[in-house]
Parts: C-alpha cells; sequence; structure tokens
C-alpha cells in the first residue's frame, strides 16, 4: 500500500487556505498566480485542479486582488487555458 505524508504536500496546504463559495460546494485556492478549484467526491476526499481565472467566482477574485495575492497580470495570463493543458501549473511536491 502506498502511503503519503498529505500533511506535508503544497497541496495540503492550498486545501486548508482555500476559500468556499457561498452557496457552492467547492474550495477555491490560489498560488503563484494560478487559480485552484477543490470538488468533493463521492467517497468523501476531495479533488482538486487548477482552473482559468474566467471560473473563480468574482468575489474570491476581487478578494484576492484586494489583499495581494494575485495580481492583475497574473490573472490576464491564466485568464482563460485548455483543462487538458495543465503540465505547467505547479511543480510536484519533493515528498
Amino acid at each position: 500500500m502506498h502511503t503519503h505524508d498529505w500533511q506535508a504536500t503544497r497541496a495540503e496546504t492550498l486545501f486548508k487556505t482555500a476559500e468556499i463559495c457561498e452557496g457552492m460546494n467547492r474550495r477555491f485556492a490560489t498560488a503563484e498566480g494560478i487559480a485552484f478549484e477543490a470538488k468533493p467526491t463521492k467517497d468523501g476526499t476531495w479533488h482538486g485542479y487548477p482552473i482559468p481565472w474566467e471560473h473563480v467566482p468574482a468575489e474570491i477574485k476581487k478578494g484576492w486582488l484586494a489583499n495581494k495575492m494575485v495580481s492583475k497580470r497574473q490573472i490576464t495570463r491564466y485568464f482563460s487555458f485548455d483543462k487538458c493543458d495543465v503540465h505547467w501549473a505547479l511543480p510536484m511536491d519533493k515528498n
């Protein structure tokens, strides 16, 4: 059985700091100018992945801009992209 120290991963950090959008069962986070979304799965876990900024709720995007967690330039750069081409998003955790 493969064991993985989930607590030590960047994904765990993003998940813990993610914002929940009112009325949606999804969480949103950002790192290095990239937006991420996590959705619950049927087995009680969550699946997260990078998403285009055009799919981030406006109130979350506005708050991150105000708190300087992301810049307008970063949002423009990753505003839209092919969801199948996300190899560029973040380097793998070293663990």
